[in-house]
């Protein structure tokens, strides 16, 4: 890791640039930060803070070329993907589906200042889980496709579809924010009535409020997709300065605790004050993490950020479906073997007009053993990894309330 490369460009995205009377960093030095905020996906946001500082003049004509290239690019293309979120969005709308555009879309086009300044992969969507056998029917007569057929019933104990496209835009179908079967339990209802009115794409729908925005935003960091990322905190930055005066923190910190995410949340918050020098009220930060974060496990996660490094947690498996007591877990382990004759018939396609359904059943108790053996045969084989090599140990006990 190139400290000096990392601490410039963190200087640059969070608006403190060389100025005109700063001589500045050399040619070399540009070139890695350039190189470094296109790996980053921050390239066009960090063309947008140079141009603002005035330090064009201080970087190097063809350094500075490539972050126009990459900001015009994007310009391009979110124009591009936003022409088809509309049709995709009417759609929704005109089958009387309520819609929240998360993340991405969202933030493109209502709290950064530019919407080519933001990157977007794909779009993410959430309508609510009744809904979603007639949200899927609506888009698929659309004309959008999914890599193969889905069957609603098997992703229960998920939160998404897989990736639905239209054109060369995929996007996913949410109906909650994190696995429901989880650590971290997310009030669905509540995001829903909090939720507000959004024009996305110039069509009516629905947007997170401030706080439960901040705290997706907050998940995304690691908790959800088990890496850390620069992409995030800047969002992250860009929320807090937009909401500025209208983010109520003193109930970001209770549905954090609420949902049992409030070190994930607090080591997010931690990093953007950091590492971007995001405005975060020290009374926060001590009410999400009392007695604060060890350096060292700060220090940890600011490095693995910079690396974008994978930080998995290993978690045993009657945790990630939400079962603490004997009696949870002897309900959890009733409820997988004894499925209901539909969802046999589902799962076993031949026991659907049998009169020996009580074979399927013994069935369906050696596959669901098979199940816990073999989570329990990897996350034995990543815990003895994460003692023996990964230094991220600490840092994921801590997250996990070990530590």
């Amino acid at each position: 890791m190139d400290s000096r490369t990392d601490e410039l460009l963190l200087s640059c995205l969070s608006g403190r640039a060389p100025g005109s009377g700063d001589p500045g960093p050399a040619t070399t030095d540009w070139s890695k930060v350039v190189a470094k905020a296109v790996d980053f996906g921050l390239a066009p946001l960090l063309y947008k803070r140079l141009k603002e500082g005035g330090a064009r003049a201080r970087v190097p004509a063809d350094s500075w070329k490539l972050l126009q290239l990459h900001y015009f690019v994007n310009s391009e293309r979110i124009t591009r993907r936003f022409r088809t979120l509309r049709t995709v969005l009417e759609c929704l709308h005109s089958a009387g589906l309520p819609v929240i555009v998360l993340k991405g879309a969202y933030l493109a086009e209502t709290v950064y200042d530019d919407a080519a300044l933001r990157q977007m992969n794909d779009v993410d969507i959430m309508v609510p889980k009744a809904e979603l056998p007639r949200a899927q029917a609506a888009l698929l007569a659309l004309g959008c496709t999914q890599i193969e057929p889905v069957d609603i019933e098997t992703y229960r104990d998920d939160y998404r579809l897989p990736e639905f496209y239209l054109h060369d835009l995929p996007f996913e179908m949410h109906w909650t924010i994190a696995l429901p079967t989880g650590p971290v339990r997310i009030d669905v209802d509540g995001l829903w009535s909090r939720s507000r009115p959004a024009t996305i794409a110039g069509v009516e729908v629905l947007a997170l409020s401030p706080e439960d925005l901040l705290l997706h935003l907050c998940l995304h960091t690691r908790y959800l997709h088990q890496h850390f990322a620069p992409k995030p905190l800047c969002d992250i930055a860009e929320t807090v300065h937009h909401f500025r005066d209208d983010l109520d923190w003193a109930q970001v910190v209770v549905r954090a605790h609420e949902w049992d995410a409030a070190r994930h949340v607090g080591l997010a918050l931690h990093l953007a004050r950091v590492m971007l020098r995001v405005e975060v009220p020290d009374s926060v930060l001590e009410q999400l993490v009392p007695g604060g974060i060890d350096p060292r496990l700060l220090e940890t996660a600011k490095e693995f950020t910079l690396a974008q490094k994978e930080c998995r947690q290993v978690v045993p498996l009657f945790d990630q479906l939400g079962a603490e007591s004997f009696g949870d877990k002897a309900r959890l382990v009733w409820k997988r073997v004894f499925l209901s004759r539909t969802e046999m018939a589902e799962t076993y396609p031949a026991s659907r007009n049998s009169r020996l359904l009580y074979r399927f059943y013994v069935l369906r108790l050696r596959d669901v053993i098979r199940t816990y053996w073999s989570h329990t045969f990897r996350r034995g084989r990543l815990t003895v990894q994460s003692h023996g090599h990964d230094p991220n140990a600490a840092l994921v006990n801590w997250l996990s309330g070990k530590g």
